[in-house]
């Protein structure tokens, strides 16, 4: 294989897998901070791309839609908590599950029916920018994607370690009944969360729609975020990242070396094969019971 390929492939990889990363991170930080499985994330994810190309549409610049989009989203996701998770948190977690579906439903649906089935396009800040290695063009948009994933996953990091806000997120997702007796008020940290939880789940949608375009399908990518995160332990947030890029960057290869039809299954017997060796992921360890 020819050099420039094998950056060219593994640029795109490593862009796409950091898209699933920002999923996958965007799932366990609800699932750890409310024990909700929120199988509406993906569609969150096609919410925060619209956003983002109804922004655009009023003329404003590309940080502005940027920031506007994830202001928007956090708003939206404490209003989601607030009004339809938290009166179910008590439901059994099949309940829970069955609903978060129905939401997710609900939001594609009532995408579709706003932009109807026509494909968008987003604008990037890199337009009319060429990156060439050798005799191959690198799309520059995956150069955009990697740092704006790696700046937000510094900012997550630092937000959990250096502030009390984020201190308390982590209490309660380390065990909430301990978090609450120690005077950290629980029902304040969940909107937080899927605050948070969305803001992320929408820049990925930004940070993808100006290669993939903007559609109501898009929420199908919560199927790889599924994967990362249990390639990279589902308790684990570094786990997160590093399974998104590992399963980007082998299923970008596996595309091009097997076809596209195989794309799909290079990540799903990847997944098979980690968790024959490590059932908890690669990160991710076993939770002790008291019987």
């Amino acid at each position: 294989m020819e050099l420039g390929i094998f950056v060219q492939l593994l640029v795109a990889g490593l862009g796409i897998g950091s898209i699933y990363a920002l999923v996958a991170l965007g799932l366990v930080l609800a699932f750890k901070g409310t024990g909700v499985l929120n199988f509406a994330h993906g569609d969150l994810v096609a919410f925060g791309a619209y956003v983002a190309l109804f922004l655009s549409l009023l003329k404003l610049p590309y940080w502005q839609v940027l920031l506007g989009t994830l202001a928007i989203a956090a708003v939206f996701g404490v209003l989601l908590e607030r009004t339809l998770i938290r009166p179910l948190l008590n439901a059994p977690a099949f309940t829970v599950v069955v609903a978060t579906l129905a939401i997710g439903l609900m939001i594609k649906n009532a995408l579709r029916l706003s932009w109807q089935e026509n494909i968008a396009t987003l604008p990037s800040p890199l337009d009319g920018v060429t990156v060439r290695v050798g005799d191959v063009s690198v799309n520059p948009q995956y150069f955009w994607i990697i740092g704006c994933s790696i700046a937000i996953m510094i900012l997550l990091a630092v937000f959990f370690r250096r502030t009390l806000i984020g201190k308390a997120m982590k209490a309660v997702a380390q065990n909430r009944d301990a978090a609450r007796l120690m005077g950290v008020r629980v029902n304040r940290v969940f909107p937080l969360t899927f605050a948070v939880s969305t803001a992320v789940a929408a820049l990925a949608g930004v940070l993808i729609a100006p290669i993939t375009g903007i559609q109501s399908e898009m929420g199908s990518v919560i199927i790889k975020g599924f994967v990362a995160a249990i390639l990279g332990g589902f308790n684990s947030l570094p786990g997160c990242v590093v399974g998104g890029l590992v399963l980007g960057t082998l299923e970008t290869f596996g595309g091009a070396f097997f076809g596209g039809t195989f794309k799909d299954v290079t990540a799903f017997v990847l997944l098979i094969v980690v968790l024959l060796v490590r059932p908890n992921g690669i990160f991710g360890g076993a939770e002790a019971r008291r019987v």
